[in-house]
């Protein structure tokens, strides 16, 4: 393949990958993605939109997660129907993912101005095996929050390349969408890529003259107002620092030892092919004179830097640093277009994208409705079908409780969704983890392949067939 031809085979490949992911707007409920839907659908019946609602608790039952997710997915359920509003989160979750690609293009481009790189970028961020075959459509926030991570470090890096005040403007805008999305760990991205560019001399002037602080004074003053306007009682920045803080607790020194030695190599394994092609040119060249740009040397030293906090931490998993795999393509699409023959990426884009069309086609639909996804509706149908004359509650805050509830407050759309009990409700059903949920009769243990909800009742719910 000749570099002039680069661009539009690059393209092909891009729109092909990008088709793996639409069997995945169809896929049943995976791990916690009901919690956003939960969420979701009661803050649109509750009409409290400044924080998260769950099981009829402010603060997503104590998640305390900002809002800007839901506010995203609300008008587009009211659009596609509150009964796909998991297909109306899992194309957020999409788009942000194929977002995040465009940005990295975006951010390529204007560090080489070359459209094979630029291609090549967006190209092997969808590529990247973690997000191809999981996290990139998975409808959790992170894919969220890492676009807005991603725009914000692109649009300073942007703002250095054309001392620009409105890039930067722009920048601090992102990064306060991302905290609205997750968390507060958006401004340790920011930082840490702020003082890598920082070592650019040209960078450095821009960077700290009295108009870029006053830029960083507003990117401080945002998310306090924001905490001001929230609920007094639901603490969200208290709930935020918590999620950093208790990161930092050390479990068993056994289980850090082990976490900390095989932390980098999943990560690696997860970052392919991206990484491979890094380790392979950088191995090639570590005796060689002539040494990467400089704005590849950067975006390693930003994935370097931003990667060490997580691994030293001794809990954490490696969706937390999603935002760090689009700054390990820069350096890989550089390295692609340059070597693109000797690392072999025609045959790696066609065998992911092959496996990727098989997995999403054929394999994980057979998985979900075999093993656990599927079972979820079907526990769901059941107990609207059997027991949906009775009060339903729930307490059950596992990932197939909180999936069965989201498929009841889906499937019983004209009535209010279902809500922590009261303590001293006198009839209803409960749908619990444990028998020592809350007090009552267990009614029956409703099991589906392996997985099982309890559901506990008391008055005249109880008279039910079980």
């Amino acid at each position: 393949m000749t570099p002039e031809l680069i661009p539009a085979q690059i393209q092909r490949y891009y729109f092909l990958a990008v088709l793996c992911f639409a069997p995945t707007l169809f896929f049943y409920y995976v791990g916690e993605e009901a919690v956003f839907t939960l969420n979701s659908i009661e803050m649109w019946q509750h009409q409290e939109f400044l924080n998260t609602v769950m099981y009829g608790m402010l603060g997503g039952g104590g998640n305390g997660r900002p809002p800007l997710f839901s506010w995203l997915m609300i008008p587009l359920a009211q659009l596609l129907g509150w009964d796909h509003v998991l297909v109306a989160s899992r194309i957020i979750t999409v788009g942000a993912t194929l977002g995040t690609s465009l940005t990295v293009a975006w951010l390529s481009y204007q560090l080489w101005r070359d459209k094979r790189i630029a291609w090549m970028a967006a190209l092997l961020y969808l590529l990247t095996v973690d997000v191809l075959f999981y996290r990139g459509w998975l409808a959790y926030a992170d894919p969220l929050f890492a676009m807005l991570v991603v725009l914000a470090i692109a649009l300073t890096w942007v703002a250095c390349l054309r001392t620009s005040y409105r890039c930067l403007a722009g920048a601090v805008l992102a990064a306060f969408a991302a905290m609205l999305t997750k968390a507060l760990t958006v401004y340790l991205f920011l930082g840490i890529c702020w003082l890598v560019l920082l070592t650019q001399a040209d960078y450095r002037r821009f960077l700290l003259r009295w108009q870029a602080w006053c830029v960083y004074a507003t990117a401080l003053l945002m998310p306090l107002l924001w905490f001001k306007l929230g609920n007094p009682d639901v603490a969200q920045h208290t709930i935020l620092l918590r999620d950093i803080t208790g990161k930092l607790v050390v479990p068993q020194w056994s289980d850090y030892l082990l976490r900390f030695l095989t932390y980098p190599l999943e990560l690696f394994l997860r970052l392919m092919p991206a990484s491979v092609f890094i380790g392979y040119v950088l191995w090639r060249k570590r005796s060689a004179a002539e040494a990467p740009p400089a704005a590849v040397r950067m975006a390693l030293w930003m994935v370097l830097l931003n990667f060490l906090p997580y691994w030293l931490a001794p809990s954490g998993g490696t969706r937390y640093v999603l935002p760090i795999y689009a700054l390990l393509v820069l350096p890989a699409a550089y390295f692609a277009v340059h070597q693109f023959e000797r690392l072999a990426l025609r045959k790696w884009v066609i065998g992911l994208i092959t496996l990727a069309l098989v997995a999403n086609l054929i394999i994980y639909p057979q998985y979900q409705k075999k093993v656990r996804g599927q079972n979820y509706a079907k526990m769901a149908e059941q107990i609207v079908s059997e027991y949906g004359k009775f009060p339903l509650y729930a307490t059950n805050v596992t990932s197939v409780g909180l999936s069965v509830v989201a498929h009841i407050n889906s499937r019983r759309l004209n009535q209010p969704a279902l809500v922590w009990p009261p303590v001293d409700f006198q009839n209803g059903i409960v749908i619990a983890y444990a028998e020592t949920d809350v007090t009552g009769t267990l009614l029956r243990r409703l099991q589906i392949n392996n997985d099982a909800v309890l559901l506990i009742c008391r008055g005249d719910a109880c008279t039910a067939s079980r």
